[in-house]
């Protein structure tokens, strides 16, 4: 969600800051005051494209900033995360447009490409208007958005897998029947696979072999200091030390006797301590046979990771796929009908999983159309009929073995069309807001604007389309331009877009309004004028929404 927004000479907004709630969110005001110029400063911070004509006149550049809760979208983060971006949760992403055209993008104030604005907030924030292609409309995502509903995703992903076996399966079938090789090649590709095999390789003998070469270096470092050390002792300590010792204890005046015994005491405590030492250093196992057999292994490692691959998984791996290629030349014929033996196999998986699946969407599909047409109904359009159509697919594909298309009818006696081919205007922008409060939170979306899709509606249809927005909010946080009250008052905030011209520019404005903003507000839209009754109206239909 939007937490809030920063703007700065952006088309008419001189400076402008909000903070946004959760919820319900009605922008309202006059026509041409600048409502829809909020809605293209979020366009641009999502990634859309600018040009120097947003930039206010007099003005250097334009900049747009806003502040986005990402602690629920898990994908938004992991692709930040992977681009270097540290993630809490919130995630700050500015946009400036100079007046030369020149566009900057930058996430937590570290400049970012504008591909990784969009790429982030894909999933943020839908902006619906009447003439917006909306993903809904678009026949390709009408399979997903069926089976996010029937939280069918177990049965998808094991047709996926299934469907990935079989198909490269066909394609490794494709490969034999297509691909030749020379002797040259074969021979090759023999003495690979004997370079691999006569290494008998093990899984995992790398990592040993490697802390085992660590453990060597830590011990020959300290084995040469244990030998320095002796070296000093009884070079230079040893024999001195025994003199030492021997002449104070030949001393004879009572007052030396004790610093006799403090030099004897540590004459033999030394004495003990390199003896300790010494069956340590004996413990030390440096067999210059092992260490050079560990590093050869190491260099027979690692000279085959850079031939074949980065781990001994990975060179294992190279070796079966060396030997099948050379068993599918030298065996061709039996290497095809084994791989033929194996396709049917694994299509006979792939339709059982794929026919679960297709019972599991045939059988339930008419929960989501009856739940749209209730959505539909509460807006007001009493006849419409909604229907998931299946169509068989000629060949297996990932998704299984249908594709689906959402058809509506509108009026009674009309026959179910395409979503795409039909409806418009108010019909249009009333049944994606039903199909929304469905499917919004199902598609991970956090924010939905919409951008005046109530114009051209007025009584029962206004106060439907009002209250379907308020329900929406509860899954998602909603903004809406309109000009209607009886929208503006199911608002849990609502903010007024004002312009004045000082005599020399125009500057829009946008105040968060109080309760009595609110109800001053509503009058106003509703009768054009402030007066008790119109005041008394606005109060009444503010309360009847926020009882």
């Amino acid at each position: 969600m939007i937490r809030n927004l920063y703007i700065q000479n952006f088309v008419l907004i001189e400076k402008l800051a909000l903070d946004f709630n959760e919820g319900f969110s009605a922008f309202t005001g006059e026509t041409g005051a600048g409502k829809s110029i909020l809605i293209d400063a979020i366009s641009l911070l999502c990634g859309e494209r600018a040009s120097s004509s947003v930039v206010s006149a007099g003005c250097e550049k334009a900049i747009i900033e806003g502040t986005f809760d990402l602690s629920n979208d898990q994908t938004a983060v992991a692709v930040l995360q992977e681009a270097g971006f540290a993630c809490d949760g919130d995630v700050t992403f500015t946009r400036e447009i100079t007046k030369s055209g020149k566009s900057v993008a930058r996430i937590d104030h570290r400049i970012a490409p504008l591909s990784l604005l969009k790429e982030v907030l894909m999933n943020q924030v839908d902006i619906h208007g009447q003439r917006d292609n909306s993903y809904l409309l678009n026949t390709s995502n009408h399979l997903h958005l069926l089976d996010a509903y029937l939280k069918d995703e177990k049965q998808c992903e094991q047709v996926k897998q299934a469907y990935d076996v079989y198909h490269g399966l066909l394609q490794e079938k494709y490969r034999l029947e297509h691909e030749t090789f020379n002797q040259d090649d074969l021979e090759f590709y023999r003495y690979q696979v004997n370079e691999i095999e006569s290494a008998d390789l093990q899984i995992g003998e790398d990592e040993i072999l490697q802390e085992k070469e660590k453990r060597f270096e830590m011990l020959k470092d300290s084995y040469e200091k244990i030998n320095e050390i002796f070296h000093l002792y009884h070079e230079h300590v040893a024999d001195q030390l025994y003199e030492i010792n021997r002449l104070m204890g030949s001393l004879k005046d009572e007052a030396m006797a004790s610093v006799s015994d403090t030099v004897n005491d540590c004459y033999y405590a030394l004495d003990d301590a390199f003896t300790t030492l010494a069956s340590i250093k004996d413990e030390m196992d440096l067999s210059e046979e092992e260490i050079n057999q560990m590093e050869e292994r190491l260099f027979t490692i690692n000279r085959l990771k850079r031939k074949y691959g980065n781990t001994i998984e990975d060179i294992l791996r190279k070796k079966d796929e060396l030997q099948q290629m050379i068993d599918s030349f030298e065996n061709r014929q039996e290497y095809l009908q084994r791989i033929e033996s194996r396709i049917i196999r694994a299509k006979k998986e792939y339709e059982s999983c794929a026919k679960t699946l297709s019972e599991i969407r045939t059988s339930q599909s008419h929960r989501l159309d009856e739940e749209i047409e209730s959505q539909l109904k509460d807006l007001l359009l009493v006849n419409a009929r909604f229907k998931t159509v299946f169509q068989q697919e000629n060949e297996p594909t990932a998704h299984g073995a249908e594709n689906c298309e959402f058809h509506i009818s509108m009026n009674k006696g009309e026959t179910l069309k395409p979503l795409s081919k039909t409806a418009s205007g108010g019909e249009l922008s009333r049944l994606m807001l039903g199909l929304k409060v469905i499917f919004t939170h199902l598609m991970g979306i956090e924010t939905v604007i919409f951008d005046e899709i109530d114009t051209g509606v007025s009584g029962p249809v206004a106060t439907a389309i009002g209250h379907k927005m308020k329900s929406l909010s509860s899954t998602c946080q909603v903004f809406a331009v309109t000009h209607l009250a009886q929208v503006a008052a199911c608002g849990d905030t609502n903010y007024f877009v004002s312009k004045a011209d000082d005599g020399t520019n125009t500057r829009s404005t946008v105040t968060m309004l109080d309760e009595e903003g609110v109800i001053r507000q509503l009058a106003l839209i509703a009768s054009g004028v402030i007066s008790e009754s119109s005041l008394n109206a606005a109060k009444e239909l503010y309360e009847r929404n926020h009882g």
